[in-house]
């Protein structure tokens, strides 16, 4: 869709992309790079559709079954304790640009978590989610995403 933001994106992720852990025929899941909540991902419609009421049956039912397989993965990975969903695109509003369908995934820990020695703490749990940056090494975000494919059913 021509002047969307993310099209180009999701037309260039695959899953030889390190940052993918799951890729199905209508959505992606990538890992964002902004780990302030511990397997922080964006789940996003491969086809340009611009809200909710657009998705057609396949495209729920396949959410669906993603939404299933990565709750999983994280907590099992992790230990989340919950996993708070967002489907904002006020971004592409504000910018004057189509809005494209996207979730955002913040998993949330009652006492934080920690893996590999790093500590990644949700103080406000359990409350609404706060912005925030927590920037992982390359290293790290690798083995975040291995442990969250690892744990994919």
């Amino acid at each position: 869709m021509k002047n969307c933001d993310i099209c180009p994106f999701v037309a260039e992720q695959t899953t030889d992309d390190p940052a993918v852990v799951l890729q199905t025929s209508r959505w992606n899941v990538v890992l964002d790079r902004n780990q302030c909540y511990l397997g922080k991902s964006f789940i996003t419609l491969r086809q340009h559709k611009e809200t909710l009421s657009d998705l057609d049956k396949v495209d729920w039912a396949e959410l669906y079954q993603v939404i299933c397989q990565i709750e999983q993965a994280v907590k099992e990975a992790f230990g989340a304790d919950v996993c708070n969903w967002e489907c904002l695109m006020n971004n592409a509003v504000k910018a004057g640009q189509p809005t494209h369908v996207h979730w955002h995934l913040h998993p949330r820990y009652l006492n934080g978590a920690h893996f590999e020695g790093e500590d990644f703490p949700d103080p406000k749990w359990p409350r609404h989610l706060e912005s925030g940056e927590h920037h992982v090494s390359d290293e790290l975000f690798g083995k975040i995403v291995l442990a969250v494919q690892e744990n994919l059913s």
